[in-house]
């Protein structure tokens, strides 16, 4: 029988990789942690003469449950949301296995954050910005990803199978029916007649205290169910994070990144889902964002601190006749010592689907107005 050398490679890999699960000299202590949250908003927006007309509304955000296990180095992750049914009902946002090589090095098995930009948001408010409605900003996807992380690198590398969530039965544009995405998930993943398969993902940052530099990069296929074809997906982002006077009270953050989705159906806009809706983004183009944050720190009943911030965002889109999309947020972070967070949030958008005509702001463009939400979150921690 004749061995190859690539099969000597690959199985002295796997035995490097799982003899440490059965180290009989590892201290085992098992432990399990389980937490959750329950959230409301109010909403007042000024472009929905529906709501308007009432005062606003006043709604559920989410229910979750986080749970946390470790026994050993093998430890869980998972958190499973819930939605009203018109946002997509329950739903997975994260849930792996990991192991822990050293304190510096640790391996993720299954939905977990995507390795891209400022981590783990590159925004202050309950919005998030701009990346984030284009699937690159607290993105989750269905792979493996490797941390090694130093008192001044981070390094992350990764490959996702498929994006995070089920599959429906869908319509495709062609008339045709089949399995696709499903809308129903928390971060934003291309769907409709496109559909994610396969993706690495690199991240390094260089840290300076508190404060760190970083550049990002992805690459992806995407399959065309019309088609039968196979286009691809790109994006690379540098971001800058700082923490600045006395016990860190200023923050600002900065990201550029630039990407394309460029489907074998060779159209000029991808539809993008979560929450159960979906909308149109333009193929490629560039975005970037600028976010500021000071915290006050308090003492007076149960108040432990304010936080005022501003993240400002800009979207270049680099196909002929399609109008740019700019966003900004200010707004405050209220914290108590018993659990109770509150974000006021007054967020504008001008050719943002979240804040106005919806279907094609961040594609084509809609009606090319500013338009503005005004939002306070109020959810107890657990």
């Amino acid at each position: 029988m004749v061995i190859s050398k690539r099969k000597i490679l690959i199985t002295g890999l796997l035995l490097f990789l799982i003899t440490p699960l059965f180290s009989q000299t590892e201290k085992k202590e098992k432990s399990v942690q389980i937490g959750g949250a329950l959230r409301f908003n109010y909403r007042y927006k000024s472009w929905d003469k529906a709501n308007t007309d009432v005062g606003g509304d006043w709604v559920l955000d989410m229910f979750r449950i986080n749970a946390k296990a470790r026994y050993g180095k093998l430890f869980l992750n998972a958190e499973y949301r819930f939605y009203p049914s018109d946002f997509g009902g329950g739903m997975l946002k994260q849930g792996f296995v990991g192991y822990d090589f050293s304190k510096n090095t640790q391996l993720q098995v299954g939905v977990n954050q995507v390795p891209f930009g400022d981590l783990p948001y590159a925004s202050h408010s309950w919005f998030f910005n701009l990346p984030y409605y284009i699937g690159l900003e607290d993105d989750y996807d269905t792979g493996i990803k490797l941390v090694h992380s130093t008192d001044d690198w981070d390094f992350m590398m990764a490959f996702y199978k498929n994006a995070e969530g089920g599959k429906t039965w869908n319509t495709f544009s062609d008339g045709s029916s089949g399995y696709g995405v499903d809308p129903a998930r928390y971060s934003y993943d291309v769907a409709g007649d496109d559909e994610e398969r396969g993706q690495w993902n690199g991240r390094i940052a260089r840290k300076f205290g508190h404060s760190e530099v970083g550049v990002s990069a992805e690459y992806g296929r995407l399959f065309n169910h019309v088609t039968k074809g196979n286009g691809d997906h790109y994006a690379f982002a540098a971001h800058f994070d700082g923490n600045f006077l006395p016990k860190q009270q200023l923050n600002v953050k900065l990201e550029a990144l630039t990407y394309a989705y460029n489907s074998d159906a060779n159209t000029n806009t991808v539809t993008m889902a979560a929450y159960n809706y979906t909308y149109q983004v333009a193929k490629e183009g560039q975005v970037y964002t600028a976010g500021v944050a000071y915290t006050i720190p308090m003492n007076w009943g149960p108040f432990t601190s304010i936080q005022f911030y501003e993240d400002y965002n800009y979207m270049n889109k680099n196909v002929d006749g399609f109008l740019d999309t700019q966003m900004n947020v200010v707004g405050s972070l209220i914290s108590t010592k018993a659990g109770l967070y509150t974000y006021v949030d007054y967020a504008s958008g001008k050719n943002q689907d979240w804040f106005g005509p919806w279907g094609h702001g961040l594609g084509r463009g809609s009606d090319n107005e500013w338009h503005s939400w005004f939002n306070i979150n109020i959810g107890y921690y657990f």
